[in-house]
């Protein structure tokens, strides 16, 4: 070949391959970094919500960890799902059956469901989810939620049996609940360790993408998703295409982080927020009754806390009028039990009753009648967050007024479960968000220590009334039963309630059609970003 026409060759070439590249670009839709820095595909920039957090998740593995990261409800879908009024409704399963004598509930799945890698979902990843949170092996937290069943039993590829070992009226809402979420046995068995932390393969609207521990969770939206719950206004992909879970532990800080427009919604927002952004145009609080509560809790096993008298005295010490001023703005109401009153076929009537009042002289009387009249020195330990500091600091001036020295430990989220773990604590500060009573068992069965049960509870009454309460053929008589343990637990003083906080959530105008959920806001639901 001649040199003049290897030339012309070479550049004919290299014209075909950068119109192919140029064709074959525009024939994906590859994305490319717009003039602002933001991606923009297809000529349209992203749609990227933020969401600002107080902590970061423990682990992304919801069969390992007590502690469920908002990631994991849109990672995962669950066999039932809960609409608006907090119903149950399909989810994964399209339907199911009971028996005549309610020990066997037959779920009937939905074809065409995907996992994020492809394969697809069959009522074998529902039996191997559920037999693996039953196996003590795995030591899962939720193991106890799942106590009543007996077996799971494949039928086909698209149907399953759950076997129950009595009825249980609650096994829906244990089904609905992220602890329940179907995991892919193939990916959860291939990446091994390092699941949950590098990889999360779920079936949900929201697919994961990275993980940096103490500062985001990257999700993106699952192009594929065509199965959402049939309550929702959008079955299919979701209009946002990415959400950023960022953790900023500092109050003040995730305040100018959202006035800022750097985060577009505040998830849990502290009350004192309510006065700071009531003036401005570009934020709405949501405002709504909470299923949470937040309390006092000590070692019961460690002395001086296995003395009733102690335990009782703290109760008593403990101003929560003042707390609810103080610290929360008066956004909130005193817990008077352990459940909150919004959960109100379970919560004890009668909480407040037989619970402990505000009386700095029966706490030093108690304090005198269990030996310790020239008082205690103890640790309290709490999250290092704006609202646990300040309510560590007006519990320790309240304690000092009955005798009790407190010095505070703050940890961040992640160091505050180790030491909960590996049981190093005295008092400590804890909040819970959960609307049933089976958080009960969650938290104060023996068999759940040393993790969640924290307080290190180890009562064989506690657990006899809870078990006879969980196994109650009839939500009515499940309901009676769990007033006989709260009563119970009230009278041992094992927690010291304090504080209701009213469900409040910070949103930016540019979030369109936003809907406040009973449990979760879903944002694949017709939920909208204006970006400029």
């Amino acid at each position: 070949m001649k040199k003049n026409s290897k030339r012309k060759w070479t550049l004919a070439l290299l014209v075909l391959f950068t119109i192919s590249s140029i064709l074959t670009g525009c024939a994906t839709g590859d994305t490319v970094d717009g003039p602002s820095g933001e991606s923009e595909a297809n000529g349209e920039k992203e749609k990227v919500l933020v969401i600002g957090y107080e902590r970061d998740a423990e682990i992304l593995d919801h069969i390992k960890t007590g502690w469920y990261s908002d990631a994991l409800v849109y990672i995962y879908d669950r066999l039932v799902s809960r609409d608006y009024d907090f119903n149950y409704e399909p989810g994964l399963a399209e339907s199911w059956d009971t028996s005549e004598d309610g020990m066997i509930w037959t779920f009937h799945l939905k074809e065409g469901v995907k996992f994020h890698n492809g394969t697809p979902l069959t009522a074998d990843d529902v039996k191997w989810t559920l037999d693996t949170i039953l196996d003590p092996d795995t030591a899962s937290p939720a193991q106890s939620d799942f106590a009543a069943i007996k077996a799971v039993e494949v039928v086909d590829d698209l149907t399953v049996n759950v076997i129950l070992n009595t009825p249980f009226p609650n096994l829906l809402f244990v089904l609905s609940n992220t602890s329940a979420s179907i995991a892919s046995q193939d990916a959860y068995e291939e990446y091994g360790d390092e699941y949950g932390i590098k990889y999360v393969i779920g079936t949900g609207a929201y697919m994961f993408e990275e993980w940096i521990q103490g500062d985001k969770i990257v999700l993106v939206k699952n192009p594929d998703y065509t199965w959402g719950p049939e309550w929702m206004s959008n079955t299919g992909p979701s209009a946002i295409d990415k959400i950023v879970l960022r953790t900023i532990p500092e109050e003040n800080s995730r305040l100018m982080e959202l006035l800022s427009g750097n985060v577009h919604i505040l998830r849990d927002v502290p009350a004192t927020f309510i006065d700071k952004v009531g003036d401005e145009p570009d934020v709405e609080i949501f405002r709504g009754e909470s299923t949470k509560l937040g309390y006092l809790a000590y070692a019961t096993d460690k002395e001086p806390f296995t003395d009733l008298r102690v335990r009782q005295a703290i109760n008593h010490a403990i101003n929560k009028d003042e707390i609810i001023t103080y610290v929360f703005r008066d956004v909130g109401i005193a817990a008077d039990g352990y459940l909150p009153p919004a959960l109100t076929s379970e919560y004890y009537a009668d909480s407040k009753k037989d619970g402990y009042e505000y009386n700095v002289e029966k706490a030093k009387e108690l304090l005198k009648d269990a030996g310790f009249e020239d008082g205690l020195k103890l640790k309290l330990a709490a999250e290092n967050s704006t609202e646990y500091s300040r309510l560590a600091e007006v519990l320790q001036n309240q304690l000092k007024d009955v005798g009790i020295e407190v010095e505070i430990q703050l940890y961040d989220s992640s160091s505050y479960t180790a030491m909960l773990r590996t049981g190093e604590q005295e008092l400590f500060l804890r909040l819970y968000s959960w609307p049933n009573a089976d958080i009960l068992d969650w938290f104060l069965l023996s068999s759940q220590m040393p993790y969640p049960n924290h307080s290190r509870w180890n009562d064989p009454t506690t657990d006899e009334l809870i078990k006879a309460a969980a196994s109650s053929p009839t939500w009515e008589t499940r309901a009676d039963g769990y007033h006989e343990v709260q009563k119970h637990l009230i009278s041992q003083a094992v927690w010291a309630p304090i504080y209701v906080p009213e469900r409040l959530i910070a949103v930016r105008k540019e979030v369109q059609n936003f809907k406040l959920h009973p449990w979760i806001t879903f944002y694949n639901d017709g939920i909208d970003l204006i970006v400029d």
